[in-house]
């Protein structure tokens, strides 16, 4: 199974009982292309701790042919609303964990540092470990309340309400009548006796 198949299968069942709220009231759509706006102004990283998020949250959840990733949904902007109204423990605990991302790509890749963070996922054991783990868990929250994550990754559509019922074809009701019918004499048509019954009640007479 693919990574992000698995990621949105474990959204799906996290999320589904609060889409209906979040269909109707998104808490970040996607800014319009080549400009942010004015009140996503990041709060409490900097422009450069948003580029490697961006980098870090495209790799957990990158666009395919289905949809866009974690960058175009502008996850990053997401996790920075979250963490600067968090505690200073766990602002310290991003901040910490995104210089551990850096030290590690410097000796091979950001690739191969994100894959070195999630080996262990089930049971993380370092430090690097359990960040990626905070990052994952922002990651997926980001993306699926998102307008890309709940209206084209999972096609949510919300309640639909219709100005007008159409009639069903005359050939499928005709169909229906048919059978019902067919249905209503097969319950009517007499039953076969048991053999108990045959006598008519004459055996007694019988001498």
């Amino acid at each position: 199974m693919r990574r992000r198949t698995a990621i949105k299968i474990a959204a799906i069942g996290a999320l589904a009982p609060k889409l209906d709220a979040l269909g109707s009231a998104l808490g970040h759509a996607p800014a319009s292309a080549g400009r942010l706006p004015s009140d996503d102004k990041l709060r409490f990283f900097t422009a450069d701790e948003k580029e490697l998020l961006d980098e870090l949250m495209e790799m957990i959840i990158p666009a395919d042919n289905h949809s866009p990733g974690a960058k175009a949904a502008e996850v990053s902007l997401f996790a920075d609303r979250m963490v600067s109204t968090g505690s200073r423990e766990e602002q310290q605990h991003w901040r910490e964990g995104l210089k551990q991302m850096q030290v590690e790509a410097r000796k091979s890749s950001l690739a191969e540092a994100l894959a070195k963070a999630a080996a262990h996922e089930d049971h993380p054991t370092t430090d690097l470990e359990r960040f990626f783990q905070t990052l994952k868990h922002m990651t997926v929250n980001g993306y699926y309340t998102s307008a890309i994550g709940i209206h084209q990754d999972l096609q949510y559509q919300g309640n639909a309400y219709l100005s007008a019922f159409p009639g069903c074809p005359l050939n499928e009701i005709g169909g229906s009548n048919q059978a019902a019918e067919q249905r209503e004499k097969a319950q009517q048509a007499p039953q076969p006796r048991a053999p108990s019954d045959l006598s008519d009640g004459h055996e007694g007479s019988r001498t």
